[in-house]
């Protein structure tokens, strides 16, 4: 199984990054590089996140980082809502951002 990341986790990544760069760019390769692990670790192990509220969408913590994966598992790939720090204010669907 692979992983698609959609629009808005791609958003999420590119603001991750900038946001922890502005203060240490290592640190910031370094969560980016952990976070790429948790999407390889979701490609071998898709049922391991939780249920939501969406019978649909499955989300995951990554461990040891405060950012959580809501993803969905569609036609034999993991597609990735969103990258989401957990003290962020919660969106109502994880398909809105």
């Amino acid at each position: 199984m692979k992983f698609v990341l959609l629009p808005s986790a791609k958003e999420d990544l590119v603001e991750i990054r900038q946001y922890i760069q502005q203060e240490s760019p290592a640190a910031a390769r370094n969560v980016a590089a952990r976070i790429k692990q948790s999407l390889l670790l979701l490609t071998e192990q898709p049922h391991i996140g939780h249920p939501t509220d969406d019978d649909e969408v499955l989300e995951w913590h990554i461990p040891g980082l405060p950012y959580s994966i809501p993803y969905r598992i569609m036609d034999k790939q993991i597609q990735v809502l969103r990258v989401f720090h957990e003290a962020q204010h919660r969106p109502e669907s994880w398909f809105d951002h």
